[in-house]
């Protein structure tokens, strides 16, 4: 089962991911960049869902300090933080939007990932929530 670090400080965020993917990927949580890249010590991840903006260490110095580690999975950055011309050009790096229907996230990991031979559609659709919840990045 291909293995999924997710890099978010939004403990919401973290939990949708888990309920999404779990059965997909083997998922290992982090919540800031320092504590990803101390997850990347024992995990070899397939593929990184990494947030932007977090305490301690924010996912752009993360993915500075990626060059230092030898890491083989694909980053995707799922964001709410940055307009679409603000977006960073980073190489290898798939950027999408933070939504909670996650079917942008999906594509992204589609196309980060194709030999994996994912399927087209999404793996199911996202759970939708009950009673008021705020969603944050």
């Amino acid at each position: 089962m291909p293995k999924m670090l997710v890099v978010d400080d939004d403990p919401a965020w973290r939990a949708l991911y888990r309920m999404t993917f779990d059965g997909h990927f083997e998922i290992v949580e982090a919540s800031d960049g320092q504590e990803g890249l101390d997850a990347l010590e024992t995990c070899n991840p397939d593929v990184i869902v990494l947030d932007l903006r977090m305490p301690r260490m924010d996912g752009l110095d993360f993915i500075r300090r990626l060059g230092r580690k030898q890491v083989r999975g694909a980053i995707v950055v799922c964001s709410g933080v940055l307009q679409d011309a603000d977006r960073p050009q980073i190489p290898g790096v798939q950027m999408t939007p933070k939504s909670p229907d996650l079917r942008d996230l999906w594509s992204a990991l589609i196309s980060a990932m194709p030999d994996l031979g994912w399927p087209s559609a999404p793996i199911k659709e996202s759970p939708s929530p009950t009673g008021t919840f705020f969603w944050r990045d």
